[in-house]
């Protein structure tokens, strides 16, 4: 028997993973998640094969009790699929940037880095893999309003390259997952941290009008979970994963990410600039 720990597994997209992996026989997966309501969901849609676990991967007391867990039950791990993350939209020079990045930091970065620290002798003793969500934010330039998430798979990618690099020496395979747009809850939290940057903003209420229909482009057409759960299924099954699987990148923010950062900006400025004078005229704006 093959044992798996994923991670954020309350979610729609760790839990399609579950879903799937939980179909094959050779497979006994610990699905962990901090919303016990979200793993009970989950539950009543697999099969005995996959075991609920409650983990908080923002508390190391956590981390470690959920690997003993594991040890108790299974004695190794396999496969490890870090899929757990929040996401938000904000400012950073407005609002309570410092607590947001703190809190993002702490889950997205940090909860990673507890979690593969705390299951770490059961992965060396299967000669095991650890899989790391990372995203299309984690390699493209970072846009407006997006940065704070982008900061954490800024770090995600270098922390799981460093990790890669020294687990190499150890014969244990780490893996790069860079999705882009999935139905998630994560749409849900961007979404409201955009509406809460425009209630309060000083600075930005008409930029943020303009930008709003062009963020809302890929977050109202995201694609379908299968395909990220086929590259998650990928990095687990083959016998030589590669360091990194890209999956459905926005098309247009890989475009433009070749070109020089002064051109970027420059457009930025010039489509808000553009985009605020249509708007008003089309009365969808207020002075």
């Amino acid at each position: 028997m093959k044992y798996a720990l994923i991670t954020g597994a309350g979610g729609g997209l760790a839990g399609a993973c579950v879903e799937k992996l939980c179909l094959d026989s050779d497979w006994t997966i610990f699905a962990a998640d901090i919303s016990e309501a979200g793993l009970n969901a989950l539950r009543e849609r697999t099969n005995e094969r996959v075991i609920p676990l409650i983990l908080d991967i923002s508390s190391k007391e956590s981390c470690e009790a959920a690997a003993a867990e594991i040890e108790k039950t299974a004695g190794k791990l396999d496969v490890v699929v870090n899929a757990a993350g929040i996401h938000t939209m904000s400012s950073l020079v407005e609002g309570n940037i410092t607590e947001t990045l703190e809190k993002m930091i702490n889950i997205n970065v940090l909860g990673m880095v507890r979690v593969n620290k705390a299951v770490f002798p059961l992965v060396k003793k299967a000669g095991g893999r650890i899989i790391n969500f990372s995203s299309e934010c984690g390699w493209e330039k970072p846009q407006p309003f997006n940065a704070p998430y982008a900061i954490t798979k800024y770090a995600v990618e270098a922390y799981t390259i460093g990790l890669r690099r020294e687990l190499n020496f150890l014969d244990l395979d780490v893996v790069k997952i860079q999705p882009g747009s999935f139905k998630t809850g994560m749409h849900n939290q961007a979404n409201a941290g955009y509406e809460r940057i425009l209630e309060t903003t000083e600075y930005y209420a008409p930029v943020l009008k303009v930008l709003k229909p062009i963020m809302s482009t890929a977050m109202n057409h995201p694609h379908d979970k299968k395909y990220l759960v086929d590259t998650v299924m990928k990095s687990i099954y083959a016998k030589n994963p590669k360091t990194n699987y890209k999956c459905k990148n926005t098309w247009y923010l890989a475009a433009i990410d070749p070109i020089p950062d002064k051109i970027i900006d420059f457009g930025y400025k010039h489509v808000v600039n553009i985009g605020y004078k249509l708007m008003k005229k089309a009365g969808k704006i207020d002075d």
